[in-house]
């Protein structure tokens, strides 16, 4: 049997959610940790290997993972395509300039930037994959031209956090299992914006976990993230990162409106949409009809 479905991202868009109500549902098999990376980083190694990072991958109706580089990877789509022209497809999306905001806050908390000058500003002019990674039409497109639309079901964070029930039943029906299911991690919130007080123990841990996935210890990894003691020493040594980066400033979320508006009227173009829950991008588009 092959892996059926695959978790594309985007990235700091509730991927982690979808991965854990997904984790507890008797008939899914789903890779205990994220970010295989196997058809945007590891294509070299090969199929025997991919399927080999997931036990008993027979025995269940759903088996798959999610990997948040895929989405945005111009390799990623024909890949798995190749792989398996039925696979099943989850895309999560949710408000781009929030999600590049995120994503910005994600970078301080692995380094990746770094210094007195932490604003989302600094960390936009540093990196241009927060804008990038934001134009998802342009990333969508790629992955419609290999797979149907049917075989693809997008999922907005708006709508999990309003109603979480409600969007876990979606995703399993998309996947053709009991939607009777309810999982324990519905309605936790995950991947909140943290910073290590201690940087060289969150490293350690990261790294160590890193180095067992890719040596196919995965499950392993995840029994030693849940243990009760370094679950606790790691909560300890965490600081709320919206207490120290200031929010986007104004002049600088009307620019994004505009650079990302011809990009979302496109989205919900492939979408059949015409509305997206970002009201924002609704006055935009509004705009965008008026001079059509």
């Amino acid at each position: 049997m092959k892996i059926n479905f695959i978790g594309i991202g985007a990235q700091k868009c509730a991927s982690t959610w979808i991965h854990r109500v997904l984790s507890d549902h008797p008939e899914v098999n789903v890779y205990p940790g994220k970010e295989i990376d196997f058809f945007s980083v590891y294509f070299d190694r090969g199929y025997q290997w991919y399927e080999r990072q997931l036990n008993d991958i027979g025995k269940t109706k759903a088996v798959g993972e999610v990997s948040t580089s895929y989405f945005t990877d111009s390799d990623s789509p024909a890949r798995v395509f190749g792989y398996n022209p039925d696979m099943r497809i989850i895309l999560s999306l949710r408000d781009p300039i929030e999600r590049a905001y995120s994503h910005h806050l994600h970078e301080v908390r692995l380094q990746h930037i770094t210094g007195k000058n932490l604003t989302f500003e600094a960390g936009l002019e540093n990196n241009p994959m927060y804008l990038l990674q934001s134009r998802y039409s342009l990333h969508l497109k790629r992955w419609l031209e290999a797979f149907p639309i049917n075989q693809i079901l997008v999922l907005f964070q708006e709508n999990i956090r309003d109603d979480p029930f409600k969007q876990s039943r979606r995703l399993y029906q998309f996947l053709e299992l009991s939607d009777a299911h309810h999982s324990e991690f519905i309605n936790k919130k995950v991947n909140k914006s943290q910073r290590a007080k201690y940087p060289g123990i969150e490293n350690f841990t990261q790294y160590a976990g890193q180095l067992g996935r890719a040596l196919g210890a995965g499950n392993f990894v995840e029994k030693i993230k849940n243990n009760n003691w370094i679950r606790r020493l790691r909560q300890s040594n965490v600081v709320d990162l919206r207490q120290i980066i200031p929010s986007i400033q104004p002049s600088t979320r009307k620019h994004l409106q505009e650079l990302l508006a011809d990009d979302m009227f496109e989205l919900s173009r492939q979408l059949g949409r015409t509305d997206l829950p970002w009201p924002i991008w609704k006055s935009l588009n509004d705009n965008s009809v008026n001079k059509a």
